[in-house]
């Protein structure tokens, strides 16, 4: 059995000790809660009061440029990228989960229009698949249909019927650590996609997006990103195929010349087509 000052010798000695200080933990308190909301990064207080009393408060509508708010949703998804293997440009920080899930598959139905299956677990998170039937609701199951099987007979099941596949990372309920590059490569195999969501992996493990030739991911930031509660999402596009898809939500962001307020929509041709408002 360990001693609890062997425990405490072993967390001085951690080369990420240091990392502690960066962070709001209040006193007598040991957090384990990240799946949930991560803790408060010390620099977020400055940060966010220089927003609002100076950038809001005093640079107004000059922010948008003055201060890169407008490319905010790209800038703040490279650096998203560089924590989940992705090279530059592939990822936009944006929406939530949920919505970035209905653009995916909707792109993925773009790549895919022959095929109709979206395969996934039966313990999947259950947001992800409400996605899916939704998405089958709305476009009829001739078009978009939902197979779950058990989490270790999910290889058994991909074949040239999937549209693709939509896994977790990590699956919430047990922990279990699914492995990315074996189905993503079993999906190819078989001609179909892969779709990783991420929320309780991004910031916690090791991921390699861009390695693991992954199609599509999603995740949230208020976990273990520590972004805060409302924070928004992202999503990733690998950059082999973001010029070849299209994704249903159309909104303004996403058009390749906002700004010449053309009312006809012209999709970006890279990561940022997955910006809608």
């Amino acid at each position: 059995m360990i001693s609890r000052q062997e425990l405490l010798e072993r967390d001085q000695a951690d080369e990420l000790a240091f990392c502690r200080d960066r962070f709001s933990i209040p006193e007598g308190t040991v957090y384990l809660d990240g799946n949930s909301l991560g803790v408060l990064p010390k620099q977020v207080v400055s940060s966010v009061s220089d927003v609002v009393s100076h950038q809001w408060g005093v640079d107004l509508i000059s922010s948008w440029n003055k201060h890169g708010w407008i490319e905010m949703a790209q800038r703040v998804g490279d650096g998203i990228g560089a924590l989940i293997g992705a090279a530059p440009g592939q990822v936009v920080c944006t929406d939530s989960i949920s919505v970035n899930l209905f653009k995916v598959l909707g792109a993925a139905k773009s790549l895919q229009p022959d095929r109709r299956v979206v395969l996934s677990t039966v313990d999947n998170f259950p947001t992800d698949l409400y996605m899916v039937q939704g998405l089958s609701r709305l476009l009829g199951e001739h078009e978009i249909e939902l197979q779950l099987v058990e989490e270790g007979e999910l290889s058994d099941h991909i074949n040239e019927s999937v549209m693709a596949i939509m896994v977790s990372h990590v699956n919430f309920r047990t922990g279990a650590l699914l492995d990315m590059l074996d189905l993503t490569e079993r999906a190819h195999h078989a001609g179909a996609l892969a779709i990783w969501d991420l929320a309780h992996s991004a910031g916690a493990l090791e991921v390699e997006l861009d390695a693991c030739h992954v199609d599509f991911a999603v995740g949230c930031t208020y976990k273990y990103l520590n972004a805060g509660p409302g924070a928004p999402a992202f999503v990733y596009c690998n950059q082999a195929i973001v010029q070849q898809v299209t994704q249903p939500l159309s909104g303004w962001m996403g058009h390749a010349f906002a700004f010449e307020f053309d009312s006809n929509y012209t999709p970006d041709a890279g990561i940022k087509k997955f910006l809608c408002g």
